[in-house]
């Protein structure tokens, strides 16, 4: 069974999307959501304050707990929203010729590594979230992990190449999830080193290209 986009994107257990624009909430969400981002961005998970949040967003505090029932939740909320943006760029990758996928996938997927503010602070802060982490159902982020590496085993490695087994792929795949949260852990001040500055983009390029020739040499 191969894992679709919308099941990579299900938010069971991990938080909770907004509702919709014609809906009476939306805009306190909306605004809530990024509110909430940036504080957590700032303060990390055990000191973002929830009344300070709500100050920002322009409400009371009891507000907050008729859209989202904890700060977990808000947080998480957080999370996928910001994981959501990927959705429209993954849905035009998959309408691109399959030999084409996996290259655009990787640009797409280290570019959202190095600008997405909440997903890079989680990674190169872990200290500031390790109380967030220990909350969160095992299982629940196994299940996750486990669709997002079937959807790049069947949709995007298994297309380009037949000589790998299912050992050799899942390798292949870890590495990919790997090389996407090294990128996260990269200062911006990496690529600006005396004699080594490269644009973010030219990177995010290339390491994309090496991967993909690199898996249909295979």
């Amino acid at each position: 069974m191969t894992s679709t986009l919308a099941e990579l994107f299900d938010p069971t257990g991990l938080g909770k999307s907004i509702d919709q624009a014609d809906s009476p909430n939306y805009s306190v969400q909306k605004t809530l959501i990024k509110v909430a981002t940036d504080h957590f961005v700032r303060f990390g998970y055990r000191k973002a304050n929830i009344a300070e949040i709500a100050i920002g967003a322009g409400i009371g505090k009891g507000t907050i707990y008729l859209h989202f029932e904890n700060k977990k939740e808000l947080f998480l909320s957080c999370l996928l929203a910001e994981d959501l943006e990927l959705l429209p760029q993954l849905q035009i990758i998959e309408s691109l010729p399959q030999e084409k996928r996996l290259r655009a996938f990787l640009e797409v997927m280290f570019n959202f590594a190095l600008t997405s503010p909440l997903n890079r602070a989680l990674l190169s802060r872990r200290q500031d979230f390790v109380t967030l982490i220990e909350e969160i159902d095992t299982k629940i982020l196994k299940d996750h992990d486990e669709k997002i590496n079937e959807y790049i085993i069947n949709k995007l490695i298994s297309p380009l190449t037949h000589n790998l087994n299912a050992h050799d792929k899942k390798t292949m795949t870890n590495t990919i999830n790997l090389a996407t949260l090294a990128i996260g852990y990269l200062p911006d001040m990496a690529f600006d080193l005396p004699g080594q500055q490269i644009h973010t983009d030219d990177f995010v390029k290339t390491l994309a290209l090496i991967i993909d020739q690199g898996i249909k040499n295979t």
